[in-house]
């Protein structure tokens, strides 16, 4: 099994054909802005290597992270709202239109805060990851923040609609689970 504590942060990338040239798998992190992709991945590699801020959509570039010199995790930017406005939505459509045709793409997390459930662009996102055959989770941030209703309602809103796996990410939580998810798709 994959160790996920070996980790160094890469290069950041405006589309893919930038990326490393080294044929290595990855897993991309897709989100809004400010859903937590960064803090995630902090989690995951049980340190703080994703820069992670307050403001929304501080990530503008494809941020590619090496873990135990076998795969990536990439960070990708937002998408929805941010305060520079549409000009940014095209470019991140276009920059990644282009990523999900990469050849080395295994799978992709689509985060969604558990308070708000999950919207129009994060289903969209799901069934075009599903079109392209690539393996894919859907993980509800922010649980800790969230009132139990809300965990209750996100569950039952994902066994009525989605077949697919689920993760609940609370902070200084156990990602095992998930840890195990993400080497099985490499697996595969």
């Amino acid at each position: 099994m994959i160790d996920f504590r070996k980790v160094h942060y890469v290069i950041s990338c405006p589309d893919y054909t930038f990326r490393p040239k080294d044929n290595k798998p990855e897993i991309v992190f897709i989100g809004r802005s400010n859903v937590g992709k960064s803090t995630l991945i902090n989690g995951l590699v049980s340190q703080k290597i994703a820069y992670s801020s307050k403001k929304a959509g501080k990530t503008k570039l494809l941020n590619y992270f090496l873990v135990d010199d076998s795969f990536y995790l990439v960070d990708a930017p937002g998408f929805g709202y941010t305060s520079y406005g549409s000009k940014e939505d095209d470019s991140f459509s276009n920059m990644m239109e282009t990523y999900f045709h990469n050849p080395q793409l295994k799978g992709g997390l689509v985060l969604t805060d558990v308070r708000r459930g999950i919207g129009k662009d994060e289903m969209d996102m799901l069934k075009y990851l599903r079109k392209l055959h690539i393996a894919r989770t859907l993980v509800y941030t922010k649980c800790d923040n969230a009132k139990q209703s809300e965990i209750s309602k996100a569950k039952k809103e994902v066994e009525s609609q989605l077949d697919l796996n689920v993760f609940y990410s609370y902070l200084n939580g156990d990602y095992k689970e998930l840890r195990s998810l993400i080497s099985k798709v490499l697996d595969d």
